[in-house]
């Protein structure tokens, strides 16, 4: 009787912690659709709004949302190229050299990581070519357009730009800034709510966080915020509103702005991303609405370009995922902005 009774509870334990555990994860993946994400099942100190493997989510932007910081290994390995939030390619300190060429994006921008980036390509090839100037690495993963240029206005022009670029399009598709306030990154949302609902718990974070949002909301925190007025455009039209107001600024500064919509392995392309590796379903299905509208940008905007077939000759060009570029991919996109550019560098030099 003892023995059938302790099975019975080993059994009823094992259940619970399973049902638990399963909870855990639905609501994992239901926080993560608003925008939070974190640790399943254990939060240790300190982890409450950021998921431990993303270094740059422990440093908040109180424009941006978050950046890379000083204590991660990939910006220590820079070293003086480093300059709180950029990636200046350059042969030694001092005054830089003019003409010089501001990048902005996401990931496939960021040169902040182990690979090289395309902006550090470009730079390569100014130096071989023996044409005068410095790049400026903007780029930070998981930046839209939408962060693009609130980072041109607070700190780009700060580097007096002759040219200023902004090679994007994969990240405006919603995941990092939901209609209606795209310009409110996913992740200044997860700050706001933790700072007017209070810390998530060390245990089951994320189900006592869906509950906390969905089912039992606290009383009213004496600090709350606001997302500011809801936008009525689409995701395509605040994209193409971006890169106009971007023009406009680097122009009132005295420099020239060109767009890029970025390529990948899912939209008008031979290449397709690795099995196992390749974007998820709603993934591709939201970047290609969003591809569909901005695809005639070019047609309205003299200064964008639509670089989606830049790759179609060539293999080898795209990681797994489809989206992030290989070393080549990098340097066949540095060629060819360089390309576009070489004429307004030809000026200001």
């Amino acid at each position: 009787m003892a023995a059938r009774k302790s099975v019975f509870v080993l059994y009823l334990v094992a259940a619970t912690v399973g049902i638990l555990f399963a909870l855990e994860f639905v609501c994992m993946r239901l926080n993560a659709a608003r925008g939070v994400v974190l640790p399943f099942a254990v939060a240790r100190p300190g982890t409450a709004l950021h998921h431990q493997k993303e270094d740059r989510f422990g440093v908040l932007d109180p424009h941006l949302g978050y950046a890379h910081g000083v204590d991660e290994a990939s910006v220590r390995a820079l070293g003086d190229k480093w300059v709180n939030g950029f990636v200046v390619y350059r042969d030694q300190p001092g005054p830089l050299v003019h003409p010089v060429i501001l990048a902005l994006g996401g990931s496939t921008t960021d040169g902040a990581g182990a690979d090289k980036s395309w902006p550090e390509e470009l730079a390569r090839l100014l130096k071989d070519q023996g044409i005068a100037g410095t790049v400026v690495n903007g780029g930070t993963g998981g930046y839209s357009t939408n962060q693009e240029l609130m980072k041109l206005i607070r700190d780009g022009l700060e580097f007096r730009p002759d040219i200023v670029i902004s090679y994007s399009g994969v990240n405006d598709r919603g995941e990092y800034g939901e209609l209606p306030y795209p310009m409110v990154h996913a992740y200044q949302r997860q700050v706001l709510e933790h700072l007017t609902e209070g810390p998530s718990s060390r245990l089951l974070p994320n189900t006592v966080a869906w509950i906390r949002h969905e089912v039992l909301p606290r009383a009213k925190h004496p600090v709350t915020s606001t997302l500011g007025v809801a936008s009525s455009s689409t995701l395509g039209e605040q994209y193409e509103r971006n890169l106009v107001l971007m023009d406009a600024i680097a122009r009132a500064r005295g420099a020239a702005f060109f767009g890029f919509i970025q390529p990948n392995a899912y939209f008008r392309t031979r290449h397709s991303g690795k099995p196992g590796e390749a974007k998820s379903p709603s993934y591709v299905a939201s970047l290609l609405a969003l591809y569909a509208e901005i695809i005639d940008v070019p047609e309205r905007l003299p200064f964008v370009r639509d670089f989606t077939g830049i790759f179609e000759p060539h293999d080898d060009v795209y990681r797994g995922d489809g989206v992030h570029t290989t070393p080549k991919g990098d340097a066949i996109i540095a060629q060819e902005i360089l390309a576009v550019i070489s004429g307004e560098l030809k000026r200001r030099s």
